[in-house]
């Protein structure tokens, strides 16, 4: 019901937008499927450069950028690791893409984007339970043509692309394009001296294209090969984010260990960096974010009697590191610390601790797909689309790579038994990773009758077979205090003690995970322990739909779809735990929709949707019985219930005027979620916690960590009400053309843990842009003012709370990692066509 296509004429009529969301040009008013769309014109007119800013208008999408995770109406992905994948499938050109990166690239490279909401089983399949994105990129020119853009800003902002595009030999066409932007100051201050942090850094991007006919046009083919590199501070998924800590009473929390006097804080200051200023932090090492990306598309259509065969393939190579501070203080100095003060057994009463740690993740990624279809192109009531369909994703994943540089001791550890343990010459205290391998396989057919003149159904059908395999491999080092993975009962000898085998092996005595294939085993020269998983999972899903026209200017639809997602592992952890696979996560999903066109000056799409939504994928965090510890585990969260409404709306009363206005209502909430361990609050003290499952003498342990119930907890990421304006106004003059946009966006408090507790609760807030273009009267150039966040408000993307449950004058503080959208941000943009 819900597909707003934002274009605009001269007059004060609304233009048509022929998108692509069930793979054939329709208008986006005749397609029976909730679709938001942008063309490059409307981004600009509205400001939608960031993934961010397109989450702003799209009804039901959200983005969190503190973890780089997109959701679609409260569905989506709840852990990075590459053995599992997102709820949203993202295609950039048609070719499936696990990278959210592209949909950030500006309207030079890109044409139009389409948001399609709603589980899309047949034509999208793959993991598109939430929903589909799909960008379509610019396309060569017949004539010559030649763009070049050039931006400034604050924060030391600037950015610079050109494009080139025209005919090249015969009936060949090309174009190619690139882009150079860097920001030398960040939005976070460091009080430590560094560098700023946040927003900063130098990205670049280089595209090129060639398309072309053989045969008068029966066969037509078109390819693109892109390359793009980041190096950034703080910018980007995974970037800078600020720690805070204090009470709920608003009181503060120093920066001292849990139980210990102000005398006893290790040398700590008094206050910490995010208590102090919102954009402050105070660390020794940056969190330094590096991309490198290339891909390359082909896509081939050959135009035969009644039936179009399409064949799409790519391929795209993708490495990301980050490096962040784990200590994050700017403490380089080593200090003593006693037996007393931590509780264990130190040799002689007392060690050096060097406090520098930070850790090297690293994803480095490849995939390809192939797909083949065959659409009907005949006159007629029935129309028909069939298909093959063939992916392959490998990556080598190291989420965990913890290091202590400046501690030489970790070069050297001992294990349990006090003998010399395997060399450790990066200086390593938790390891790890995995090396994966997914392959997805499917086909699928859908069927549109027109039934009766005003009455068309739809039907389809997709099998999808997915199989993946992991090799696993951890290791863990413990020194002077208990950690988490970390068994207390070990005794210090003096140096950093491997524990790899001790806690690995008591997980894996018994192996009951269905998914482990052969023994698990160390590795005597490098330390790490290696395990091997392999599973399978299939799926049958489809959709069955039916529409009413009765006009030209209505439709009204309904349908059911089916949605599936393949089970994955929870692989790469430091301790390889005993469970470790999930199965397959399925959705059943009703919706209703209407599009209306009112005289061609305002337009009204809606959709109301029900969903119900089974086993779904999550990494939580409960008490391990063998290790005594929290661990993270991976969960089927047997069923949650997902309903909502959404609107948008286009209205251009006079000529010129356009006013763009979205509502959307989501209520996702876990019905059946029992029975699962809150770390942050063991014993289910806090309000709102449900106890359930729990033994009488689990219960009567003063200690004893207590199941709760998630039943009517929000899923993270789910936002119950969002509000977005636009107005915009042109002025048609004798040297050319303004145009004036504002724009207001209103986000509902949002929660981001599965356990709705206030320090994972990010509040509601609102922000106003601002933009002022001027087109001259022979559209050579354009000069564009902009400024984001007008009046610097402190809206969240992002929060990650945990709470201190350790008995002392410190328990019950809470530290939360905030994940700020940017603050008031203006420049000038020129565009230049040649």
């Amino acid at each position: 019901m819900a597909s707003a296509a934002y274009a605009q004429s001269a007059t004060n009529e609304i233009e048509e937008l022929v998108v692509t969301a069930e793979k054939r040009e329709q208008s986006l008013q005749d397609v029976p499927v909730a679709v938001s769309a942008f063309t490059d014109e409307r981004r600009e007119v509205v400001g939608i450069n960031s993934v961010q800013d397109l989450t702003n208008f799209t009804p039901g999408l959200a983005y969190s950028t503190n973890n780089d995770r997109i959701s679609m109406r409260g569905i989506g992905r709840f852990t990075n690791n590459r053995s599992s994948e997102g709820g949203v499938a993202m295609y950039n050109d048609g070719v499936y893409t696990s990278s959210v990166t592209a949909f950030a690239r500006s309207t030079l490279f890109i044409d139009r984007t389409e948001a399609l909401r709603g589980p899309q089983g047949t034509l999208y399949g793959r993991n598109s339970v939430g929903g589909a994105l799909n960008i379509i990129s610019k396309r060569p020119t017949d004539d010559l043509y030649a763009e070049i853009r050039g931006s400034v800003g604050n924060y030391a902002a600037r950015a610079v692309e050109a494009a080139v595009s025209g005919p090249l030999i015969g009936n060949i066409r090309g174009r190619i394009a690139g882009s150079y932007d860097d920001r030398n100051k960040g939005y976070f201050t460091n009080l430590a001296g560094g560098p700023s942090e946040g927003g900063r850094g130098d990205q670049w991007q280089l595209e090129g294209q060639l398309d072309g006919s053989l045969g008068d046009g029966k066969l037509e083919w078109w390819l693109k090969a892109d390359t793009a590199e980041w190096h950034n501070i703080g910018r980007g998924p995974g970037g800078r984010s600020t720690i805070l800590y204090g009470r709920r009473d608003g009181s503060r929390l120093y920066n001292r260990s849990p139980g210990l006097t102000p005398s006893s804080q290790f040398g700590f200051t008094d206050d910490l960096p995010g208590n102090i200023c919102r954009f402050c932090f105070s660390t020794d090492d940056s969190n330094y974010i590096s991309l490198e990306n290339n891909g390359y598309s082909l896509q081939a259509t050959l135009h035969l009697d009644n039936v179009d065969v399409r064949y799409i393939g790519g391929y795209t190579y993708y490495e990301y590191r980050l490096q962040t501070d784990v200590d994050a203080t700017n403490r380089t100095t080593p200090f003593l610390v006693t037996s007393a003060q931590t509780g264990t057994n130190i040799p002689g009463g007392s060690t050096l601790i060097y406090p520098r740690q930070n850790n090297q993740y690293l994803e480095e990624v490849w995939w390809f797909s192939n797909e083949l279809n065959f659409a009907s192109t005949h006159d007629g009531p029935v129309q028909w689309l069939v298909g093959l369909y063939q992916f392959r994703e490998g990556s080598n994943y190291d989420a965990t790579d913890a290091r202590y540089p400046d501690d030489a001791r970790y070069e050297t550890p001992v294990g349990p038994d006090g003998r010399a343990g395997a060399p450790n010459p990066l200086r390593q205290y938790a390891f790890g990773g995995s090396d994966n391998v997914s392959e997805s396989y499917a086909t699928f057919a859908q069927v549109d009758w027109q039934a009766t003149e005003t009455l068309k159904v739809t039907a389809g059908l997709r099998y999808t077979y997915d199989r993946k395999r992991s090799f696993e491999s951890a290791r863990l080092l413990c020194f002077v205090s208990p950690s988490a993975g970390c068994p207390a009962v070990l005794q210090a000898f003096g140096r950093p003690i491997d524990v790899t085998n001790f806690v690995s092996a008591s997980a894996t005595t018994v192996q009951t995970d269905p998914s482990v294939v052969g023994p698990v085993y160390t590795d005597p020269t490098t330390g790490l322990r290696h395990r091997q998983l392999k599973n399978h999972w299939s799926g049958l899903t489809g959709a069955l739909g039916v529409d009413w026209k009765p006009d030209a200017d209505t439709l009204v639809y309904a349908k059911y779809t089916r949605g599936y997602k393949a089970g994955g592992f929870n692989s790469g952890q430091t301790t390889l735990p005993v469970f470790v696979t999930t199965k397959e996560e399925t959705i059943d999903a009703y919706e209703i929709g209407a599009k209306k066109t009112f005289g061609g000056t305002f337009q009204a799409n809606a959709s109301a949707f029900w969903y119900d939504y089974q086993d779904i994928q999550v990494p939580l965090t409960g008490l391990d019985p063998v290790l005594g510890t929290n661990q993270t585990q991976f969960f089927n969260l047997p069923k949650a219930r997902i309903l909502g409404f959404e609107l948008e709306t286009i209205w251009q009363p006079i000529e010129n005027l356009q006013i763009l206005a979205n509502y959307s209502y989501l209520d996702s909430k876990v019905r059946e979620g029992c029975c699962f361990q809150d770390s942050n609050d063991p014993r289910g003290l806090l309000p709102g916690a449900q106890l359930a499952g729990n033994s009488a003498a689990a219960l009567a342990s003063p200690t004893a960590a207590l199941n709760q119930d998630l039943d009517g907890a929000r899923l993270p990421s789910s936002t119950p009400h969002r509000i977005t304006l636009n107005g915009n106004y042109t002025w048609t003059l004798d040297p050319g053309s303004v145009t004036a946009s504002l724009t207001y966006v209103w986000k509902d408090d949002t929660y981001y843990s599965l356990f709705n507790r206030y320090y994972s609760k990010a509040k509601a807030w609102d922000q106003v842009d601002a933009r002022l273009l001027f087109t001259d009267k022979d559209d050579r150039f354009t000069v564009i003012g902009f400024m984001k966040n007008v009046f610097d408000s402190r809206g969240l993307a992002g929060i990650d709370g945990t709470r201190l449950n350790t008995a002392g004058p410190n328990e019950g503080f809470i530290n939360q990692t905030l994940s700020y959208v940017p603050p008031r941000t203006y420049g000038v943009e020129l565009q230049y066509r040649f």
